[in-house]
């Protein structure tokens, strides 16, 4: 019986296995329209970042400099300097050096090509550190626009990508949401090599 059991619950098992791998989908567009590109400019943005349970990223940052004020009068203004400087410290090199790698494309600082590679963050999860270790978790969309005609040509989602639940903590989590930004970076170039070599 315990056999027949285990016979009919492993592919269900590896279903959500592979269910649960799936990252990365186009939303709109054609993926096939990028192959031939090799050079594209990134911009990255994040005015519709959602964090944590708290909704928008304007919540999120009030509720920790509150937080911060509490325990040192007068590091709240440090705190979201500090979280600010994580997108330029943590999440875009780390994003932009796992893109570049996986994908084997030149994508970096070029306003002068055609195509630009926008890397809207929509959603994270900082995760937690200490006795209780939580990964942190992204969601971000990536708009490729032609700069040519002013039209979007493929726009792709990416969902949890997570980070690594060890990574450091700096008082923000940004080495540990940089880890996110990585594994999304590594996630997309992937799946752009795969399907335009």
């Amino acid at each position: 019986m315990r056999s027949r059991t285990l016979f009919f619950l492993c592919p269900l098992l590896l279903l959500a296995f592979v269910a649960t791998a799936q990252k990365i989908d186009v939303s709109s567009g054609k993926i096939n329209a990028l192959k031939g590109i090799d050079t594209f400019h990134i911009i990255y943005k994040y005015d519709k970042l959602m964090v944590g349970d708290l909704g928008r990223e304007a919540n999120y940052i009030r509720k920790k400099k509150a937080d911060a004020e509490k325990r040192a009068p007068g590091s709240g203004y440090a705190w979201e300097e500090m979280w600010v400087g994580d997108k330029s410290k943590f999440y875009e090199p780390q994003f932009l050096e796992s893109l570049r790698k996986f994908s084997e494309k030149e994508i970096g600082e070029h306003p002068a090509t055609r195509y630009q590679l926008i890397f809207s963050s929509i959603y994270i999860e900082p995760g937690q550190s200490g006795i209780i270790r939580k990964s942190a978790r992204l969601k971000g969309t990536v708009t490729v626009m032609d700069t040519q005609t002013g039209k979007a040509v493929v726009k792709i989602q990416i969902d949890e990508a997570a980070g690594e639940s060890s990574a450091p903590d700096n008082g923000t989590g940004g080495p540990r949401i940089g880890a996110a930004y990585a594994r999304a970076g590594k996630e997309l170039g992937n799946y752009l090599r795969q399907r335009l070599d």
